[in-house]
Formats: C-alpha cells, structure tokens, sequence
C-alpha cells in the first residue's frame, strides 16, 4: 500500500491536500531542499530565482495599479516579486498551509509587510470570498494544478471562478493531458483537459489554452503538455 493510502486510512475524512500539506512541511521542517517551497531550493536561490516567473504574470496581463491574489502562494517565491510590484494591499496569497505562509512571511521581513500590507490566508470558504471581495484583475496558480487531487478539481476551479468574479481573468499554469488523467507520481497528476474544460463550463466559466508544448512525464514517460490556461467567467468583461 502507498504512503498515501496508508495515511487515508487513518485519516478517512481529510482531504488530499492535508495530506499534501504534511509531507511538504516535514520536508521543510528536516531541512530538505525543494524544487519551489522554502529556503533550500533545488536550483536558483530563494527569493530571486522566482523573478522569471513573475515575469511571465506581467506579460499575461498584470499591472501595478491592479489587485492580484497568487493561489498556492507557497513560501512566495513567487509572491515576493508580486508583491514589491503591486500597491499597498493589492498582493492576496493564498494557501493550503499556515506552516507555508509563515515560511513567506519571513522571506518578506517587517519593513516590506509594513510598507505593502500584502494578505495571507490559509485556503477556506471565508477566505475565498474574502479575496472575491477585493475584485482582482488577476489570479495565478502556479504549478499548482499537478497537484490537486482529481476528486478536489471541482473545487479548485470553483475557487479560482469565484474570486476572479465577472471582471478577473486567471492564470493557470502547468501540465495536463490531451488523453485521461495521468497519475505520475504520488503527489501529481497531469488532468485530462477536457476534464478540466467541462468543470470550468458545468461552474460557468471558459477556458482557453494559451501557450503549450509537449514535455516527457518522469516516471511513467507519457507525454503530456505543459503550458498556460487562462480562465474567465463566460459573459463577463475579463480581458481575453
């Protein structure tokens, strides 16, 4: 049995992405390097080697003056670039984990947070129609679609859907598969896209692939595709 199924029966009612949160944080926590989460990154170095990334949110649209919530913010390697970008309280962070957040909270230090202000939230109702409330041109969701749980795809998407409200556009980057859902390791998936395509549609949304190409999955060697999807909700006035 798997490390997974072993934690689901003893934890029948938690959700994947509890499970998801304590392995991630008892990598951090024994010091372990990590591709995007913490201090000790695989490759490039913390709180710089986010930069490309962040420029990648520009050129999809976002601007200065605008409001912006960075779904699965993570330890914000990401996030720190948006932030010194952004106004005084434009920056949401969202995430699954308060352990995670902290661990950006720290990466920010006192004199940023006095002077921008940013949010950070752990993912719930509450917070979702908080960040809603602060109607952001833009959300982005960066790698983090791989490793939501199929059964937990819903849900993604009615967040993003939510928060983006009639006049937001979402940025979601990572892999999926032009066939079924692939489970390519214990933690990831590639989504099958029209799976992803008839969620978005069934919560009143529309999807649209705009960048893409093929990438080899580790492990299984299937191909799938990696790239960016951006969501709007159908009729409302996001840009396209």
């Amino acid at each position: 049995m798997s490390k997974f199924g072993k934690w689901r029966q003893q934890n029948p009612s938690k959700p994947f992405k509890d499970y998801y949160a304590e392995r991630v944080e008892g990598k951090l926590r024994d010091g372990k390097p990590h591709a995007t989460l913490g201090g000790k990154l695989l490759d490039g170095k913390y709180g710089v080697s986010g930069a490309s990334d962040f420029q990648k949110i520009v050129d999809f649209g976002l601007k200065p003056d605008d409001t912006c919530v960075d779904y699965g913010c993570g330890t914000l390697r990401v996030g720190i670039h948006t932030i010194n970008y952004l106004g005084r309280g434009a920056y949401w962070g969202l995430d699954i984990s308060d352990f995670l957040l902290e661990e950006g909270r720290k990466l920010i230090g006192e004199p940023l947070w006095a002077e921008k202000q940013p949010h950070l939230r752990v993912i719930s109702d509450e917070s979702v129609a908080e960040a809603a409330a602060a109607k952001p041109a833009l959300l982005f969701s960066g790698k983090v679609l791989i490793h939501v749980h199929p059964d937990e795809l819903s849900q993604y998407l009615h967040n993003v859907l939510k928060i983006i409200g009639p006049s937001g556009q979402a940025i979601i980057t990572g892999k999926w598969s032009d066939k079924e859902t692939i489970d390519y390791s214990t933690l990831s998936w590639a989504h099958s896209i029209s799976t992803i395509q008839g969620l978005v549609k069934a919560q009143g949304g529309r999807l649209t692939i705009v960048k893409e190409k093929e990438r080899e999955l580790e492990r299984t060697g299937e191909t799938a595709k990696l790239g960016a999807l951006r969501i709007v909700q159908a009729g409302g006035d996001a840009h396209r």
